[in-house]
């Protein structure tokens, strides 16, 4: 039997109920005829996408998964009451840890796959990237929020972009906003500073780093000083609303994903989302206005270009301009990386607190090390030369990885490990759940220990065991910023701060989100240094 047998067989049966109903060989319609035949065809089809295709004919059927789905909606409702974006993906993987997939049903009993294997990870990810694209539900859960720029764009688009945008993103490029971070940095110290003497030194980090992250990526992506910027706290504002939202727009924003879009439905909490983006996009797109006009006037040779960043490097929207890009298309790219450039960064820096307020001897070695640095104001390659700070960040960002998932669907049937993956299939990247599988990483996974960076074997020595910026040609192009903005504000936290937990127990989630927050912001005491 071929695997369209069921589905004529289903379309010939509710043919023939059709038939009955409506007597169609007395009507002698034949309006009436193709208008039943139509209908049942697509009834039969529904019926066979839904409940036989994925059980019986489907060629993933029998790849490792879970079982308990419901009926018609598949492991939805686990994810959602997961309370964490990373589940259950992370029991999945400890449950079948030698899987290269893990097969999940999505709603409408729509198949899924976890990728699970570093070998697999590397093929979706460097082998055959182009051979998958964003699926549509994460275009919904994402492009909201952070444009249509690199994220989004693919195959020979992104290549391109990616070649014009990799200048800004050099190496040299970004050691010149150094000196921008340790400012942005000790401005926050000092604000930490105040809330000793002013609030018995409780801080919330998730506000006040979110801040201090746009300040930097605002002066690296926009090439403008936030502080004395006009509209500087409604850009803050409106981030912390849709990136932290109540728990009304997060279960808003799960039906949009993943049900059907509702964006449109006149509620209060819709209105306001779509109120504060149309207002972010336009003071956005003044700048973006502002910054081609003054490319233009230099070209003429009517003024010189104010370089407004701190250190004199290059930002990214004057490259954009000297390139000659749209402003429609230079709108994207700023909303992109000025969203996801601050979030991902702030939300590590408050995991990487948490865990020095957890973590009382690691943060005494972080200490210890730091205190040899001579240069008050160290360089990129003083960072760089401090052995356990790499350890501790490497590992903060695999326990703690900012990024929660990332959605790719096949544009092509593709063979991964063996895998026959048919065009269409959608693909589930979860980095912890790479980073927390026990065949990868030994039998404990699960303890936060920056020394085992130290003795890496096996799959945990390869680069595609982990993933917080992804790897290969999609991988984050700003990883280098990311990396060197987390190390530097570090550095200056610990030289005068040790932080200590005011949360017993978890921490609560924002969950659905792509990335992993703590639900309502994070507090913590603030210590001053002896």
């Amino acid at each position: 039997m071929t695997m369209f047998a069921p589905l004529v067989l289903l379309a010939s049966l509710i043919c023939l109920v059709g038939s009955a109903v409506y007597d169609v060989s007395s009507l002698g319609n034949t309006a009436q005829v193709v208008l039943t035949s139509i209908l049942s065809l697509s009834i039969a089809n529904k019926v066979y996408r839904l409940f036989i295709y994925p059980h019986y004919v489907s060629p993933l059927r029998h790849l490792p998964g879970p079982k308990d789905h419901h009926f018609l909606i598949g492991h939805f409702l686990h994810q959602y009451r997961a309370g964490s974006p990373n589940e259950p993906y992370v029991s999945w993987a400890k449950k079948w840890p030698d899987a290269p997939f893990i097969r999940y049903l999505s709603i409408g009993n729509v198949e899924a796959l976890l990728v699970n294997s570093v070998a697999a990870y590397r093929d979706v990810t460097r082998t055959k990237c182009y051979s998958f694209v964003k699926p549509p539900f994460f275009v919904r859960l994402v492009k909201d929020l952070i444009g249509a720029g690199l994220v989004f764009a693919e195959g020979e688009e992104h290549k391109a972009q990616k070649k014009v945008l990799n200048g800004v993103f050099a190496g040299p490029n970004i050691k010149a906003f150094l000196p921008g971070i340790q400012a942005r940095a000790r401005a926050l110290c000092d604000n930490f500073e105040r809330a000793i003497v002013e609030n018995d030194g409780i801080v919330e980090l998730t506000s006040a780093y979110s801040q201090m992250a746009l300040e930097i990526t605002a002066s690296f992506v926009l090439g403008i000083d936030l502080l004395a910027f006009p509209d500087g706290r409604i850009l803050h504002d409106s981030y912390k609303y849709v990136f932290d939202p109540p728990a009304v727009v997060q279960l808003l924003n799960f039906i949009h994903v993943f049900v059907l879009p509702i964006r449109w439905f006149p509620l209060e909490a819709n209105r306001k989302f779509l109120r504060l983006n149309k207002l972010l996009r336009s003071i956005l797109r003044d700048v973006v206005a502002k910054r081609v006009e003054d490319v233009k006037k230099m070209r003429e040779g009517e003024t010189q270009l104010e370089q407004k960043s701190a250190s004199g490097g290059k930002d990214l929207l004057t490259l954009m301009a000297e390139e000659g890009w749209s402003e429609e298309d230079m709108l994207n790219q700023v909303l992109t990386f000025t969203a996801a450039g601050h979030e991902t960064t702030a939300t590590a820096l408050v995991w990487a607190t948490h865990a020095l307020s957890l973590y009382p001897d690691i943060e005494q070695r972080l200490q210890a090390e730091i205190k040899t640095l001579t240069n008050p104001d160290p360089s990129s390659s003083d960072i760089e030369s401090l052995h356990y700070l790499n350890n501790f960040s490497r590992e903060l960002f695999r326990f703690f990885c900012p990024a929660a998932v990332q959605g790719r669907v096949a544009v092509e049937d593709v063979v991964i490990q063996g895998v026959p993956i048919p065009k269409g299939t959608e693909l589930l990247i979860s980095p912890a759940a790479i980073h927390f599988n026990p065949l990868i990483w030994g039998p404990h996974a699960d303890v936060f220990d920056p020394d085992r960076w130290d003795r890496l074997e096996g799959d945990a020595a390869d680069v595609h065991a982990w993933g917080p910026f992804l790897q290969g040609p999609r991988g984050c192009i700003g990883r280098t910023l990311a990396w060197l903005e987390f190390k530097g504000v570090v550095v200056e936290l610990v030289r005068r701060f040790r932080f200590e937990r005011l949360v017993e127990g978890e921490v609560r989630l924002v969950n659905p989100s792509p990335v992993l927050r703590p639900r309502g912001g994070l507090r913590v005491k603030v210590v001053r240094r002896e």
